[in-house]
């Protein structure tokens, strides 16, 4: 059982000498928790009522005392749980742990289940994204608009409570699982919000990395006692919690599995049932789509949670983040958002990754943004309104930078039509042509499909033209790669067009839906037959469903393009048979059709490797090239360990193996394809089931497969695990560099994740952290070169060294390759105001903009103070070498910063 204990903050003290900050979590109708930290003194107490000026209810909680690196015993988290509270009441409070306390507060119990919060029947959510960053002003400017925009949208008299419930963050709360980044990162940047709305969190990869890693995660968070209708999912990695007629389900992308999975069900199942829970917002770190990074999403999340999910006609969106920025899209079938929060950690712009745009992402744009989501609790409806602050190189001042919902209940709109008569074959290009866009509603149109198939019924699809009426994808011309283009403007999307030689001869047929910005598609348009003729293009396809089936499993193949004779067939045979010689095994015939499918309901009885073949009139001629099979059970491989020492054994377990003859497991490096690169490794397996023990692999990230029959044909899936600690060989292409030259990093056997990164430090950072000079990714390439330019190099001459680490995390992986930085002290970028040690820039520098400063011992404490001498703002206790001013609220003028070090440093600061 967790003790409540109290949680010490302590972030930048203002000149009037405040010194605690509360930060609330785990709202209910009848209860709070109020934690905060200090750095000594267990005493915990909050006093609250319902009036300002009367204090008189006083709670005592509890202190648990952390240590960390950096903390020897000095982490006092201070945990204070008030109950018997009246549910949607506010309740204003203050907190005290011995001399020190914190200005009154306040905040307001969730309404009953199924209730507004409002007295017009409204329920409001804030939506945020990824922290991570510790030195620059990112998060806190993030979370200091979101407060400056609640006073806009809801009266500057307003409280932050009065109109919102709770704060939902999606994961990467901290860079690191540290204490000091709790502190500093995840409490620190929140307290303009935290003190009147309950944060609820999401596990991200960067809570399991550091120190304590998740530990420090449970122990600041009270997830363990959220529960929806009794359900818990007995850990404090996913939850469902109901906040009025919203249920939200926190998934974990970083725990998936059959766990996580039957407690969602479960909570689904009574979710469907509950007449006060009206609509279900799931979120997990790792998205469900992403444009950039392509690939690093959740494959659980997008391909078991959704597909359960949509089956709840109470589910609205998902929410993700781990890419930093913002990006919305729509499932194709459902009525479902999903987009992006990703906060303002790491830069993320155009052109630093692989990128793709996808039919069901409408805009990715690279914004630091956060969401407010409305719940109109009496009429059904939802708006979500994404307001952004810009980014490095564009500032933005709460700018609304998309719109979106979902309305209950409301009508489809009209069912189109293809406007184009067809009274002769066509030439491609074709232009195909949609009726206007009705509805009765007022709704706009958002997106047009058409489908073009052979088939009548549409069974096999030869084209599809899906777009919606915007489609923010890529870099915007010339400028700068924050800037994204929006290349579907003044494009008429209900228009289509066939390319010349796109499609083969013959008699197709076409269709087109559209869907308004509600997610409600229109019925499909009556469908229009046309021929085509005059192309050169033919091509013929044959697939099958799958590449492995059970025994006895439908096996179905589909066809286009074919000559649509009567007794055209597919046949199936064994693997080696000749088809003019042998009976096939299964077959059936396609009964004239150019286009579509067969399937063979039975499946095949005998396990082994087989191959489809589509012959021409009932005799053996190929129209497509034969597609080859496996038929038996699911092979199942995993190894005794994720690692091994050199010299060790590598243990790999199979399982239900359909024990063929000469079946074999082999082992690769990562990257190597089978065939053309021969196994490092390999043995015969003898049984269905086994073990094999492989030696004398050298370090290196490796996978072990399952082949058929001394073949490259492999079933099940790869197991993957690596041999010796820092396995990747890194090297850089010279030892001494000139200030501003590109640096050239090229490596051998990496671990092929798509986040492995490289990373610049000062040699003076032993431990590496968050305190690089730059990170750079590389796509995850196992072997290669990266050419390290511009920003991303050393701005100062120094000592520093290289390393790759991966999966976004701050796991070395490679040896560490050290470089020198010669040149003038200073970076022609930057003009700065120096003494000796400490470092102040830019400098002039404008408002709005951060200004940093750089120290080669320990700061102890800042000061800014005015061209008079008065004391403007005033941080403590800092203990960093680096920090960071936020000039929003400076006029043009002169300033002086002391910065207060191994001794005082005083420096000119001009806002221009």
């Amino acid at each position: 059982m967790k003790h409540y204990f109290l949680f010490f903050f302590l972030v930048v003290q203002m000149a009037f000498g405040q010194s605690l900050f509360p930060y609330l979590q785990n709202p209910t109708p009848n209860s709070m928790i109020v934690t905060w930290k200090t750095a000594s003194n267990n005493e915990t107490i909050v006093t609250y009522g319902t009036s300002p000026a009367n204090l008189n209810v006083t709670v005592t909680g509890t202190t648990n005392i952390f240590s960390d690196t950096g903390y020897n015993n000095n982490y006092y988290y201070h945990t204070a749980k008030i109950t018997s509270l009246q549910p949607n009441t506010k309740y204003y409070y203050k907190i005290k742990t011995g001399t020190s306390e914190s200005a009154v507060y306040n905040f307001r119990t969730l309404p009953l289940p199924g209730q507004a919060v409002t007295a017009n029947g409204k329920i409001r959510f804030l939506i945020m994204g990824d922290n991570q960053i510790k030195a620059e002003p990112r998060y806190d400017s993030l979370t200091l608009n979101a407060y400056k925009k609640l006073k806009e949208k809801f009266g500057a008299n307003s409280d932050p409570s009065d109109n919102i419930a709770l704060t939902f963050m999606v994961g990467d709360q901290v860079d690191v699982g540290t204490l000091d980044h709790y502190e500093n990162v995840h409490f620190k940047k929140n307290i303009k919000l935290s003190p009147y709305l309950p944060i609820q969190t999401t596990v991200g990869n960067h809570e399991t990395y550091g120190t304590l890693g998740m530990n420090s995660y449970y122990a600041h968070f009270y997830i363990d006692e959220i529960k929806y209708k009794n359900i818990s999912s007995g850990n404090e990695n996913y939850y469902a919690q109901q906040a009025g007629n919203v249920l939200f389900v926190s998934l974990s992308s970083e725990h998936t599995g059959s766990a996580q999975q039957t407690w969602l069900q479960q909570v689904l199942n009574e979710a469907n049932n509950d007449p006060t829970v009206d609509w279900i917002i799931s979120l997990s770190h790792r998205p469900y789509q992403a444009e950039q990074y392509v690939g690093d999403i959740s494959t659980w999340v997008r391909n078991t949670a959704v597909p359960m999910l949509t089956a709840s006609n109470k589910y609205l969106m998902h929410v993700g983040a781990h890419h930093h920025l913002y990006h919305r899209g729509q499932l194709k079938n459902t009525p479902n958002y999903q987009i992006i929060s990703g906060g303002t950690a790491w830069d993320q712009y155009w052109g630093m990754s692989n990128e793709q745009d996808f039919d069901d992402v409408q805009k990715t744009l690279t914004d630091w943004t956060y969401q407010i989501v409305e719940v109109d609790v009496n009429t059904g409806k939802v708006d979500i309104e994404s307001y952004s602050i810009g980014g490095v190189y564009h500032k933005k001042y709460n700018e609304l930078v998309d719109t979106f919902h979902r309305y209950k209940n409301q009508p489809k709109p009209a069912k189109p039509s293809v406007t184009n008569t067809f009274t002769a074959p066509v030439t491609l290009p074709l232009t195909l042509n949609g009726s206007s866009f009705s509805t009765t509603n007022g709704e706009l149109l958002n997106t047009t499909q058409f489908l073009i198939s052979k088939a009548a019924d549409f069974s096999v699809v030869e084209k599809e033209l899906y777009r919606d009426y915007e489609n923010w994808f890529g870099k915007d011309g010339n400028g700068t790669s924050d800037l994204t283009k929006n290349l579907n403007a003044n494009v008429d999307i209900t228009k289509a067009e066939i390319a010349a030689n796109s499609i083969t001869n013959g008699i197709y047929y076409v269709k087109v839906r559209y869907r308004d910005r509600n997610l409600e598609w229109s019925d499909w348009s009556d469908a229009k037959q046309f021929e085509v003729t005059g192309s050169v293009v033919s091509n013929p396809t044959f697939t099958l469903n799958k590449t492995e089936y059970l025994q006895n499993e439908p096996i179905t193949a589909t066809f286009t393009d074919g000559p649509g004779n009567n007794q055209d067939w597919v046949g199936i045979y064994k693997k080696g048979q000749t088809p003019t010689s042998v009976t096939s095994q299964a077959y059936a015939y396609t009964n004239g059709q150019t286009s579509g499918t067969v399937t063979i309901n039975n499946g095949l009885p005998n396990k082994g490797q087989y191959f489809a073949g589509f012959f021409a009139n009932n005799g053996y001629t190929d129209i497509a090239p034969k597609k080859s099979f496996y038929v038996g059970p699911k092979v199942v491989l995993n190894t005794s360990a994720d690692e091994y020492p050199v010299g060790g054994t590598v243990v790999v377990n199979f399982n239900n193996g359909p024990n063929l003859t000469k079946d074999w497991i082999g082992i690769y490096k990562m990257g190597q394809v089978p065939g053309p690169t021969p196994s490092v490794k390999w043995s015969y397996v003898t049984t269905a089931s086994g073990t094999l023990n492989f030696t004398g692999l050298p370090k290196g990230y490796y996978y072990a497969q399952y082949f058929l029959e001394d073949g490259y044909t492999s079933v099940g899936e790869k197991v993957f695990f690596k041999v010796g600690d820092i396995v990747t060989e890194l090297w850089t292409n010279k030892p001494v560099y000139t200030l501003g030259e590109n640096i050239t990093a090229s490596w051998t056997d990496s671990p092929g994740i798509i986040k492995d990164w490289l990373g610049i430090y000062p040699q003076s950072v032993t431990t590496p952290d968050d305190n690089f000079v730059s990170y750079t990714y590389f796509d995850g390439i196992t072997q290669g070169t990266k050419t390290i330019q511009g920003t991303a190099v050393p701005a100062t001459p120094g000592n520093y060294y290289l390393v790759m680490f991966t999966n976004d995390s701050y796991t070395e992986v490679s040896n560490r390759v050290q470089f020198q930085v010669s040149g003038p002290s200073l970076g022609a970028e930057e003009v700065k105001s120096t003494e000796k040690n400490v470092i102040l820039y830019p400098n002039p520098s404008k408002p709005g903009e951060p200004t940093f400063i750089k120290s080669d011992y320990p700061i102890e404490k800042i000061q800014l103070m005015s061209a008079n001498g008065d004391l403007l703002y005033e941080s403590k206790n800092i203990n960093n070498q680096r920090f960071s001013l936020v000039n929003e609220n400076l006029p043009k003028g002169v300033y002086f910063v002391k910065v207060h070090t191994r001794k005082l440093f005083t420096l000119k600061l001009i806002i221009q």
